[in-house]
């Protein structure tokens, strides 16, 4: 029986939290902070676009960039709808969002997520972001005017008035400052957002989060931009991910330490448990700052040993906004 196991049998014994220290990643819940407990209640958003056709400009299998105005500027996103598409049954979608200085269809292709859309019958849409080089206001972003919170939200209201979306299988996923944007979303807009992946960059946007959304974090432990012990990171001082999803365990719920396991060689995949919502770290030793199994990816190279576009459908897949985990 693993540490995890032997503390979850612990806590379920006992009515007093077992707090401890996890065997692989060395991190532990932290017990002041007050957990948001419970899943996220979901805001009530009737899919619009379910029993119609796919309006024009929208085919299966393929992908548009569409436009809408947010904040007052013209916003640009890549919608690809998946060649199983359907107007009769709610359809997942992601949003899947760049790091700084890519862009929407950069993410597209570095994903590699276009192909398991077609495959799993999800929506995918890779937003824009703003500025030069260009980026998300979250994480190492100095404050501006840009509210891409805003612009994400316009996005699903436009979508789920047009597609056939399951509103409670929205997700968000995203590459370093991409993935600062997600977590950002779980932080500001749990209602709207059933999980999160974040690919070199999960963050807990504190003091302002109370939410409780499954969160799934993904780092190499070579990563010489995102630091995975923390550092500077564009003149902002980044805690880590370990620290960040210490933060996440704790606003979830979790009362006992990780459990870990490993998935391929030198890939290790560490589990908190007892939790309200699913809080995991997947960590690539001498992997630097890349999406895992990105196309192109040299054999035998640490980002070859796991596909990141795997793993984050298998666990937005698993997640459904108003249930437990």
């Amino acid at each position: 029986m693993s540490v995890g196991e032997v503390a979850g049998e612990a806590l379920r014994a006992s009515a007093a939290p077992f707090i401890g220290t996890a065997e692989l990643f060395g991190i532990e819940v932290d017990a002041t902070r007050p957990s948001a407990a419970g899943p996220q209640a979901l805001r009530q958003v009737a899919p619009g676009g379910c029993g119609s056709a796919l309006p024009v400009g929208f085919s299966p299998g393929k992908t548009t960039i569409q436009t809408l105005l947010s904040g007052g500027m013209k916003r640009t996103y890549r919608v690809h709808i998946p060649t199983t598409a359907s107007t009769a049954k709610p359809m997942p979608l992601i949003l899947n969002f760049h790091g700084r200085s890519g862009t929407g269809i950069d993410q597209e292709i570095t994903s590699g997520l276009v192909p398991l859309s077609d495959r799993e019958g999800f929506v995918l849409v890779s937003p824009d972001g703003t500025g030069t080089p260009m980026g998300w206001s979250a994480g190492a972003t100095e404050p501006n005017s840009i509210d891409d919170v805003r612009f994400t939200e316009d996005i699903l209201n436009t979508l789920t008035k047009q597609l056939c979306v399951d509103p409670a299988r929205v997700y968000a996923t995203g590459f370093s400052n991409g993935a600062f944007m997600s977590s950002r979303l779980a932080c500001q807009i749990p209602d709207r957002i059933a999980a999160v992946v974040a690919v070199g960059g999960v963050d807990f946007p504190a003091p302002a989060c109370k939410s409780t959304v499954p969160v799934l974090a993904i780092h190499g432990t070579a990563d010489s931009i995102v630091p995975i012990e923390g550092g500077i990171v564009r003149q902002w001082q980044y805690g880590g991910a370990y620290d960040a999803i210490e933060d996440w365990a704790a606003s979830n719920g979790c009362r006992s330490v990780t459990e870990a396991t490993q998935i391929a060689q030198g890939v290790n995949h560490g589990r908190f448990i007892d939790c309200a919502a699913a809080t995991e770290i997947v960590t690539i030793e001498g992997c630097d700052h890349l999406w895992p199994g990105y196309p192109g990816v040299q054999a035998g190279s640490p980002a070859s040993r796991v596909s990141g576009a795997e793993l984050v459908w298998n666990f937005l897949s698993q997640r459904r906004a108003g249930s437990p985990g």
